[in-house]
């Protein structure tokens, strides 16, 4: 189970516009994670474990502006963002590592710019998205339980990546609806990378980075219309 705690302080300057800010904390009861094992050479074996609880906290900003007041009055601007500290807790003597919870990134950002025209019956959006580094999968050793490893196994962490979706809307008289939307236009390489503390023969430790995937997963557009008899 979860249980959460928000408290909020919201403004409304006129019609249609926002400002919000938030501080948040969440607990979350034997969380469920993703988890790998390495099991003899290079094969893994995937798995669900449940940690003991995880708690996140932070601090939430979202606003919505109409763009009028510099002359750009069919305009509008959103902005959410929010910093998150996770920290996953474990049985007492646990050897597991302190560590945010799988799937919980320490910031996001979204934003975007509108356009809404009544006149010329158009809609257009532009919208950007950045997530910060995560846990994907959580590294453990062979036979380990629970939380109680002393696996070497490093997780595996998606990389931030920046997104960028367009979309426009056009009605042409009472019965037709024209629109376009193209999903991650910058079409940024997703990496997931690990990294490990390497201990060298003269006693020296580095932190060795090393991309476990990488790839492209190219723009998605779509072009609909819609007519109403």
């Amino acid at each position: 189970y979860v249980d959460n705690l928000d408290l909020r302080y919201e403004w409304y300057p006129s019609r249609g516009e926002l400002i919000s800010l938030a501080v948040f904390y969440k607990h979350f009861d034997s969380p469920i994670e993703w988890t790998y094992t390495v099991a003899g050479g290079t094969d893994l074996i995937y798995s669900y474990k449940n940690a003991k609880s995880a708690n996140n906290y932070g601090v939430e900003l979202d606003i919505r502006k109409n763009l009028g007041f510099i002359g750009l009055k069919d305009f509008s601007w959103s902005f959410n963002g929010a910093l998150i500290k996770s920290k996953v807790q474990f049985e007492k003597g646990a050897k597991e590592e302190d560590r945010p919870m799988q799937g919980q990134s320490p910031y996001l950002i979204n934003t975007g710019i509108f356009y809404k025209n009544a006149p010329l019956k158009m809609d257009i959006a532009l919208l950007y998205n950045r997530i910060g580094k995560r846990i994907i999968g959580v590294g453990r050793s062979e036979g380990s339980t629970g939380d109680d490893s002393n696996s070497r196994v490093p997780h595996s962490y998606e990389m931030p990546r920046n997104t960028i979706d367009f979309s426009l809307a056009k009605k042409f008289g009472e019965h037709l609806e024209l629109k376009l939307n193209v999903r991650d236009l910058l079409a940024e390489k997703i990496y997931y990378k690990q990294f490990a503390d390497v201990t060298y023969s003269d006693g020296s430790k580095k932190e060795v980075e090393e991309i476990a995937r990488c790839y492209k997963p190219g723009r998605n557009i779509g072009l609909q219309a819609t007519y109403k008899f």
